[in-house]
Order: structure tokens, then sequence, then C-alpha cells
């Protein structure tokens, strides 16, 4: 096999994300800032970061890949930690109801039927529905996406949306997938009892998911859809088959979930819109990882959004997350998540950053979210003058290049 050089990426200035620092009030120069600085490249590794007359020096006499990127500011790529990309069908109708005062026509059940309905040819819907959309997160800059299962409902749609996220999770075309098994995500057409179809994923599709390629279990603990009471149990199933667990909490209506959710350990509690004090005060105590998606509150028009600052302020770490699905968030961008963030949330640029690298990897417990020797060479470049402009355009694409697994996408 041939010997690829070094790749040399100069930058305006590098943010690594490479120190601990809590998230509450986190400056650049907490997360690393470099100006005038470069990254060295090694196959799919950072060899090194550091000021660019320093890395330069390192290579002199070798022969080098050279991108000039020294009118962009140079991040780590984001980490997507709360995505729905397998889907088939829209729900704009939806949307437009919703604009007019009226009750959405479609539903959860619809993009369900649309979905089973593509999974006859998966290959097909791969290649024509999937790999697209997956490369367009790509091209914005997300080069780790949490990629959920949740609209088949039913144990062969469930392992085929399985198997499509495991054939192609490390792809450079695409962001690397970590996949997550859904099962708990609405009832299916063919149950009407929430208990019954609960014990349908315990007993015929739980102990399949872990040899389909499921890393993560969730579900969408939220009154109307599944209790805390069943949520834990299908979780505690997940977990014992080796599944790590992470899930839905209190996203339209307060219901217990992240009560019982950090009471069973999991890695992350999403939403959160309306969760209590004491919630928060336990998901900081734990030490576990809120997800909150910013994008779906606006879309929603949500009356309540996660607490954000008086979690950040207890010490827990805030990932933001695109909630990416066609219902309720048709939200793909991590730019425009950040600029949420900071809209909603009044997050700092730096904390925004923070939550779409840092924060959002370690709710994933994945090598991802900074650059520092030895990890993944996953950068973005992005058109702007200075970082603390992170968050603020926004509604377009500001990634002048993408590296993922250290190629140029």
């Amino acid at each position: 096999m041939a010997t690829v050089e070094p790749l040399l990426v100069r930058a305006k200035t590098v943010i690594p994300c490479d120190r601990d620092a809590a998230q509450n009030g986190v400056t650049f120069a907490d997360l690393g800032r470099i100006d005038d600085g470069a990254v060295i490249i090694e196959g799919e590794r950072i060899a090194a970061v550091g000021r660019r007359p320093e890395m330069e020096r390192a290579l002199r006499g070798r022969v080098v890949r050279e991108l000039d990127l020294r009118d962009c500011v140079v991040v780590p790529g984001f980490v997507d930690a709360h995505a729905h990309p397998l889907f088939a069908g829209d729900r704009e109708p939806d949307f437009a109801a919703r604009q007019r005062g009226e009750k959405a026509p479609l539903g959860m059940l619809h993009t369900v039927e649309r979905t089973r309905d593509a999974l006859l040819e998966p290959r097909r819907f791969y290649d024509r529905v999937v790999r697209p959309r997956l490369h367009l997160l790509l091209q914005h800059g997300t080069t780790t996406l949490e990629t959920k299962t949740g609209y088949a409902l039913h144990e062969p749609g469930e392992m085929a949306l399985l198997d499509l996220i495991d054939a192609h999770r490390f792809d450079f075309d695409v962001p690397m997938l970590v996949a997550t098994f859904l099962g708990a995500h609405a009832l299916p057409p063919e149950f009407r009892d929430e208990a019954a179809f609960v014990d349908y994923l315990i007993d015929q599709v739980v102990p399949r998911a872990v040899a389909h390629g499921a890393v993560y279990a969730d579900a969408f603990c939220e009154p109307g859809f599944f209790s805390p009471a069943q949520t834990r149990r299908y979780l505690e199933a997940c977990r014992a088959a080796g599944m790590r667990l992470r899930v839905h909490c209190d996203e339209m209506q307060f219901g217990h979930a992240a009560e019982m959710a950090i009471a069973l350990g999991v890695d992350a509690v999403d939403h959160c819109n309306c969760i209590r004090e004491a919630d928060v005060a336990a998901i900081a105590a734990a030490g576990t990882v809120t997800v909150a998606c910013p994008a779906t509150i606006a879309y929603l028009d949500l009356p309540q959004h996660a607490p954000v600052r008086a979690l950040l302020e207890r010490g827990a770490d805030v990932a933001l997350a695109s909630d990416y699905n066609p219902g309720t968030s048709p939200c793909f961008n991590l730019q425009t998540v950040a600029y949420f963030g900071r809209k909603l949330f009044g997050l700092s640029a730096a904390e925004a950053l923070y939550g779409v690298t840092r924060a959002a990897a370690r709710s994933l417990r994945v090598d991802a979210g900074s650059i520092a020797a030895g990890g993944a060479a996953d950068l973005v470049a992005l058109r702007i003058d200075s970082p603390e402009e992170f968050g603020w355009q926004h509604g377009g694409n500001l990634a002048a290049a993408v590296i993922h697994r250290g190629a140029v996408a």
C-alpha cells in the first residue's frame, strides 16, 4: 500500500477544544486558541497541532500535501448527538397546517409507512435518499452523527435500518455513524397497547439489535408515548443485551422521564424542556450530558425550553444537537443549531462550539470533538473572521472545507 504524505493544514486560527474546561463561561483561550495555527494530519489521525511556523519546521525536508486555509477559523468536526435521518418521504403538509393553526394531518405514522415501503429496497433507499442526505450533513461540517432507527417500528425494518448504519458507518463520504436503536419511538399501527408493544420489543427485537450494530438504545419517554415504567423496562432489557442508553426526556410535557433516566444511569438525557429544578440538580450531580435541541424548540414554537444556563451553572455539560427529522426539526445544519443555541439559551460562541464538539462527543463516548495529537482527523474550516462569530451568521454554509478521517470531503 502506497504511503500517503502528511497533510499540512494552515489556518488563521485553530480552536482545538482539547483542554479540560467547564462549559459554563468557557472562552476560546480556554479551548486552546492558536492564532496563525496549523494542523499536521497523517493518515486518519492528527499528528500535531500548533503555531504554523513550528508545524512547518517539523515537516521540513518531507514531501507534504498542503491546504491553505489562512482566511478561515479551523475547529473540530461537529458532532451531532441526536438525529433521525433514516426516513422516507416528507412532512411539509404538517408544517403548513401548523402555520394555519390546524392539526398536522400526517404525523409520525405517515413517516413509518413511507419508510417501511422504502425498506423493501434498502440499497435503493440508501443510495437515493439516505446517502445524499448524510453527505449534505458532512458538507456542513458534521463529521460524527448519532443515527437513530425508529421509523420502521417492527423487527424486520428496525434491523434493516441498523444494517444500513452498520454498512456505511465508516464511509468517507458521510459522517461517522453511531447507531442508536430507537425501538420505543411510538406505537406502530399493529399495536394499541403500550405494554404489549414493549413486550414485543423485548422479546423479538432487542435481542437482535446488537448483532446488527446497535451501540445505543433510546426511547421517547413522554406522556402519550412511553411512560417512565415502560421505558425503564425496555431500556433495562437493552442494557442487558449490550447497548448503552440515552433517552428523550420531558420534551413537550413534564412526565418524570429525566428522573427515571438519571436513576437508570444513562449517558445522555435529551430535550429536557420541561424538567424541574430537582432534575437539574440530579443531572449535574450524576455528570450526565444533557442534549438540547434548540431547532426543535424554534420549529414547534414550544413555550418552554431546556434550562441550559441552570445546568451549566451547576457544572453540567450541554450538547447542542439537530434532532434532524421530518416532523419536528427538519434542520440538518449544526451551524444553524449553534445560532439557535445562542439565541434561545443565551450561550456564548465558545459555549456553543463546546456544545457541538466536546459535550456532544462525551455524550456518545466517541473519539471526536477535539483537535489533538493522536485523535481523529476531523476538522471544519469556517469562513469567519474570528471565532466569536460562531453561531452568529446562519442560514447557509460557512464551511470552506471539511476534513473527515484525514480526507478532504
